[in-house]
C-alpha cells in the first residue's frame, strides 16, 4: 500500500490553506497516522463541517427515502463526551482511502448526513456503503455489543441499517443474519474505528495523542 497523500482535515475553516484544528496525514503502510497542530482543538459545531472527502469522479446512484425513518442512537452523544469530534473522526475513516481504491463509505457523503444516522431523530438519509456488506454488519454488531450505539424502542438495529444503508447501484441492503464476523485486519479495522467513539478508550483528555497512532494494524481489509 503506497503512502496516502491526500489530508483530511478535520474542522478548521480553510481545507485548501490546511487552516486546521487538526488533520489525519501521511498515512503509513499499514496504518494510519494522525498529525498534530500545535493549535488547541475545538469542537467544531454541525454547521461548520465540511466534507473533505469530496473530489472523486465516480457518483454511486442514490437512493433516497421519502419517509423518515428512525436513526440510531449514539450513547456519548454530548459534548461532554466530544460527540460531534468522535462522530466526525469515525466519519472522517470510513471514507479515507487508507487502501488504494477502496473507502467504506461514498466519498461525496456530506458530513451532516452521516452524523445525523446517530442522533435519535427520524431521517431520509441514505449513506452509500462501498465496501462489503460482511464488514457494514461486523461494524454496527459490534457497536451494538460494545454499547456505542442503541435503537429507538420498538426498532430493532438491522432494520434502521437497512434504512439508512445502500450499495453503489442504490440497492438497500438486507437479510443481515445470514453474515458472520470477519477475522484479521478487517476485523482490527472495525475495532479501531469504533475505538474512536468509546471514551473508554479515547478520553477527551487524550484522544488527540491516542489517533496519532492509531490503525497501524490496518493492512488490508
Amino acid at each position: 500500500m503506497e503512502e496516502a497523500k491526500n489530508i483530511i482535515n478535520v474542522a478548521g475553516d480553510y481545507v485548501q490553506s490546511k487552516h486546521v484544528d487538526y488533520e489525519i496525514n501521511n498515512v503509513e503502510a499499514g496504518g494510519i497516522g494522525i498529525q498534530i497542530i500545535n493549535e488547541k482543538p475545538t469542537t467544531p459545531k454541525q454547521s461548520e463541517l465540511t466534507s473533505s472527502c469530496k473530489g472523486k469522479t465516480v457518483t454511486p446512484k442514490k437512493s433516497t427515502h421519502f419517509l423518515e425513518t428512525p436513526a440510531l442512537i449514539y450513547t456519548y452523544n454530548s459534548e461532554q463526551f466530544n460527540a460531534t469530534k468522535r462522530l466526525t473522526l469515525f466519519y472522517q475513516f470510513l471514507c479515507k482511502e487508507y487502501e488504494p481504491t477502496k473507502t467504506w463509505i461514498d466519498p461525496q457523503t456530506e458530513p451532516d448526513a452521516f452524523l445525523s444516522l446517530f442522533a435519535d431523530k427520524h431521517t431520509n438519509d441514505v449513506i452509500v456503503w462501498t465496501t462489503t456488506k460482511q464488514k457494514l454488519y461486523a461494524l454496527f454488531k459490534r457497536m451494538k455489543e460494545r454499547k456505542i450505539i442503541s435503537t429507538p424502542k420498538g426498532y430493532g438495529l438491522w432494520k434502521i441499517v437497512e434504512n439508512h444503508f445502500s450499495d453503489w447501484h442504490g440497492n438497500m441492503f438486507h437479510d443481515f443474519n445470514k453474515e458472520h464476523m470477519p477475522e484479521g485486519p478487517a476485523f482490527s479495522a472495525i475495532e479501531t474505528f469504533i475505538d474512536i467513539l468509546d471514551p473508554a478508550k479515547t478520553t477527551n483528555a487524550d484522544l488527540d495523542t491516542l489517533l496519532k497512532n492509531i490503525g497501524k494494524s490496518f493492512g488490508k481489509a
